[in-house]
């Protein structure tokens, strides 16, 4: 598959979850340095993880759920959704993470957003994509802008985490508005 594909960036490649990805999956979601500009507060057991795994290898339209591997050597990094899909609306909520701290600030990220959103668009027919990411979280937030993404709204002390309320950033991206470069 070449950048043609909508499953693959130049960085990265998505592809379906599979059983042997949750015990990685369950390390990175039990990382408070991984978690900790997610909505998660709960440690994961095992068996959540995996019922989670087999639940998101069910992708379909209304939740499509990916593993994100590197394309050179095909390594789990992370993994992306589409979830919350409105087929009247043509919408849906983006959800990311890159769970392996070797790929911070590599450029994965931004190739996992512009890949997601380029396959919500061109393969479901998505008009809006949107997210919500915390206030504090500058990283993601220049991640979200670079590819497109403005913001649209916040949600004043939307979350109570590490002992003290968090502002929520609403963003959205339309057709035709994925920066590819």
């Amino acid at each position: 598959m070449g950048l043609d594909s909508p499953f693959e960036g130049r960085l990265i490649r998505l592809r379906a979850r599979e059983p042997e990805d949750a015990p990685l999956l369950h390390a990175w979601f039990n990382d408070a340095s991984v978690t900790e500009h997610l909505s998660m507060r709960y440690p994961l057991s095992h068996e959540q993880e995996e019922r989670f795994v087999s639940g998101a290898s069910v992708t379909g339209y209304f939740a499509a759920n990916f593993a994100v591997v590197t394309r050179d050597d095909g390594r789990l990094i992370g993994g992306a959704e589409l979830r919350d899909v409105s087929p009247e609306n043509r919408t849906a909520i983006l959800g990311i993470t890159i769970g392996d701290k070797a790929c911070w600030d590599g450029g994965y990220g931004t190739d996992t957003m512009r890949t997601i959103c380029r396959f919500g668009f061109e393969m479901m027919n998505l008009n809006r994509i949107e997210l919500d990411v915390f206030a504090e979280n500058a990283r993601a937030r220049r991640v979200y802008e670079k590819v497109g993404f403005r913001e649209e709204g916040v949600r004043r002390q939307a979350v109570y985490k590490y002992g003290r309320y968090q502002d929520v950033v609403v963003m959205g991206l339309l057709a035709g508005e994925l920066a590819l470069e």
